[in-house]
């Protein structure tokens, strides 16, 4: 059997796989979003109740993925989601709860412009993490607002993290062969250069994605300090300070703000 694949994608999808493996099965995409959709309406039951106009809040507190997949509700159907949301006439206003460490490149840019276009107002609030992707999204929102108690902010970088098996593999008796037709020169060039010690390739692909982060942190928040670019992270006073966030308050006065 033969196979043209994207090794990128394999590393990416492998831990999906091993998890359902441990598990004996994957639930549907489609699963998890009815329960996240379930879950949506019954926490914003209390805001609806008895009001013609009201705020919504949509919770991002998973790792960041593009297509929702065991568990993680991924940025396509928030996107989705938050397009809904800015189309209905009884929606005042949206805010983004986070709490992510961050995820996947792919996908992040798309909902964060996809917010930065929306008409109704928008705020990103977290009570604990907002970092690397997910503050990339919550930087897109009109305002970024933490808890006095909220952990972590910023991490404004890229990272790759990548596993070669072939050796554990290979412990263990089997035999890995990666043969490539002779015309696919550029085939996963940048991997094969990385396992043959050559990392140039690979941290060229990182620089120009971390290019596209910062030029959109630094049109989404004019004011931030070009110290938070180095990838640190921040307590929230700190972080007001250089202009990461806005507002020091939770998410009960937010909402009171908004409904009154």
């Amino acid at each position: 059997m033969f196979f043209s694949i994207n090794h990128n994608y394999l590393v990416q999808k492998l831990p999906e796989l091993l998890l359902a493996f441990r598990k004996g099965g994957f639930e549907s995409s489609h699963w998890y979003e009815e329960v996240y959709q379930w879950d949506f309406q019954e926490r914003n039951a209390s805001l609806q109740y008895g009001r013609k106009f009201f705020p919504v809040i949509v919770d991002l507190k998973t790792p960041i993925v593009k297509y929702t997949s065991y568990g993680y509700i991924g940025t396509q159907y928030i996107s989705s989601l938050l397009k809904s949301l800015d189309s209905h006439p009884s929606v005042t206003a949206i805010v983004l709860d986070i709490d992510s460490g961050g995820g996947m490149v792919s996908g992040t840019q798309e909902l964060a412009h996809t917010i930065r276009s929306m008409q109704k107002p928008t705020i990103a609030y977290t009570g604990g993490y907002m970092c690397s992707a997910a503050y990339w999204i919550g930087s897109a929102c009109d305002k970024v607002v933490v808890a006095p108690f909220a952990e972590c902010i910023g991490s404004i970088g890229t990272m790759l993290s990548a596993q070669d098996f072939a050796p554990l593999l290979e412990k263990y008796g089997a035999k890995v062969y990666e043969l490539y037709a002779p015309e696919s020169t550029e085939k996963n060039k940048a991997w094969r250069a990385l396992k043959a010690g050559d990392d140039k390739d690979v941290l060229q692909n990182l620089s120009d994605f971390n290019a596209r982060f910062l030029n959109d942190v630094r049109a989404f928040r004019t004011e931030v300090n070009e110290i938070v670019f180095k990838g640190d992270v921040y307590m929230p006073e700190k972080a007001k300070e250089l202009g990461l966030i806005d507002e020091i308050m939770t998410l009960d006065e937010i909402i009171r703000q908004l409904i009154n």
